[in-house]
């Protein structure tokens, strides 16, 4: 190594530049051994020059001579190189661990899967993940883990139409594996976290950098014929007489109706201009009909067997089972239902305009219905509302458990939704539609959950997994 004056180098530059002067003085040596053909390090290729002696040279077709093989020495790795990952089994893992067996057992012999269940599943196998390949494993392995779940245990299958069946647990950056990985990964200081956390002024730099102006269409302009009949409608009270024409009109001017709604406009100043939608409540549905054709009366119609279900599916959850044991047998079992479906979706952190707020599941139920004594005056009861409850919802008229009559508040206006809890849902469903307003925070999943699984106006692919998985195991039950 003092020939080629290499003492001054690193260890790992010193062999390096060892194995080169060797590769070097063997290429010099396959030059000498040709030097009688040829003073040039290149020479031709015999498939080139078919029949032509490997002397002959050809400034075309050229071929340098490669080196002879040499052996390098194995170098020693450093304590931050990554090993070779090998792919965890969730087969062999679950078995050796405490309860894993019972757990086994109880996910094959079931047929509709509790929450309990799913959560302590997913805990073990993220567990099991993040002890074999750390806390950060590829998608690849996140994705294998969530298939070998479904074939493990086909009753947590997600049995959404269009769907393979695990991307509940792991799809494309989402899941319960990925939530759980987050919340594992949450208690690691920042400088051994892959994705640093941003300040708030990053994250507003950000924010500011990600709009982009979007030109405006060009609106079709306002005739004359449609204000004309706006305004009738607006100033002519509805009587025995002329509601066949207040609905004719109301249809002619839907395309009108709808420019204005979509600018954004309060429910309140909706309501202003088109008065109508409060004192002939049916029209909400006219409109909703309009805009979904097919799947206006969805609710209505499937309802009756899905509460069944749903609260079958509900008392996998031990949270819900306390609910819907608190009925009588003689109680609403629409109201039961829609609790046990309000509790098993419960959104415990939600946001509101930036700010991150819990709520718990028994006051996540006032932001859907409120009891007022009979005899109330209910004008008064919706202008006097809290101003948390911004999104649309049902004051109920009379006894908790039975009610005698239903309005939906929107803003402070109460508009009457007759005396079946049912037909009351239906018409606030709709309401957000046809005023064109976001659902109410803490109800998100539940609405979510009607909306794609029930009316069918929400492509359920674009749901949340626990929405997904509880419907799956909604469709599980046999009655």
């Amino acid at each position: 190594m003092k020939e080629v004056g290499i003492m001054s180098f690193g260890a790992r530059r010193r062999l390096s530049m060892v194995i080169k002067a060797a590769n070097g003085a063997a290429t010099k040596g396959y030059s000498q051994h040709d030097s009688s053909c040829s003073d040039d390090a290149s020479i031709t290729s015999d498939l080139d020059q078919p029949g032509s002696s490997s002397c002959q040279t050809s400034p075309r077709t050229t071929t340098r001579m490669a080196p002879s093989p040499h052996i390098v020495p194995s170098l020693p790795m450093k304590d931050n190189m990554p090993l070779p990952s090998k792919r965890f089994s969730l087969a062999n893992w679950l078995p050796d661990q405490p309860g894993g067996d019972d757990l086994i057992q109880s996910l094959k012999n079931c047929v509709v899967v509790s929450s309990q269940q799913r959560i302590r599943l997913v805990k073990v196998a993220v567990t099991g993940l993040t002890e074999t390949l750390g806390l950060y494993p590829t998608a690849s392995d996140k994705t294998s883990l969530a298939r070998e779940m479904v074939q493990m245990f086909p009753a947590v299958k997600d049995t959404t139409p269009g769907l393979e069946g695990h991307e509940h647990f792991y799809n494309n950056g989402s899941g319960f594996l990925e939530y759980k990985l987050k919340n594992s990964r949450m208690s690691l200081p920042q400088d051994k976290k892959k994705r640093k956390r941003r300040s708030r002024q990053e994250l507003e730099v950000a924010a500011k950098s990600a709009k982009t102006v979007v030109a405006e269409d060009e609106e079709e302009p306002i005739t004359p014929g449609d204000q004309e009949k706006v305004d009738w409608m607006r100033y002519s009270p509805p009587t025995g007489d002329n509601q066949k024409k207040h609905r004719d009109l109301f249809i002619d001017t839907f395309s009108f109706r709808r420019k204005i709604i979509n600018g954004s406009p309060t429910i309140t100043d909706v309501l202003c201009q088109f008065p109508r939608l409060q004192d002939m409540p049916e029209l909400i549905n006219l409109e909703f009909q309009l805009l979904y054709p097919d799947q206006c009366d969805n609710f209505i119609s499937r309802w009756g067997r899905m509460k069944e279900q749903i609260i079958l599916a509900g008392e996998g959850n031990a949270s819900v089972l306390v609910q819907i044991q608190k009925f009588q047998p003689d109680d609403n079992r629409d109201l039961c239902a829609l609790t046990a479906l309000a509790f098993a979706l419960h959104k415990s952190v939600v946001q509101v305009r930036g700010t991150s707020t819990s709520s718990s599941r028994e006051n996540s139920l006032l932001f859907l219905v409120q009891s007022i004594p009979e005899g109330t005056d209910v004008e008064a009861a919706a202008k006097a509302k809290k101003p948390v409850y911004q999104q649309p919802f049902l004051l109920a008229l009379g006894p908790a458990r039975r009610p005698v009559q239903y309005f939906a508040v929107l803003d402070k206006v109460a508009v009457p939704c007759g005396t079946s809890l049912i037909t009351a849902i239906d018409r606030l469903f709709k309401c957000h539609f046809v005023f064109n307003v976001h659902y109410s925070p803490a109800l998100l999943h539940f609405w979510h959950f009607i909306a794609a699984f029930i009316y069918e106006v929400l492509d359920p692919h674009t749901v949340k997994p626990i929405i997904r998985s509880f419907a799956s195991s909604v469709r599980a039950v046999e009655l």
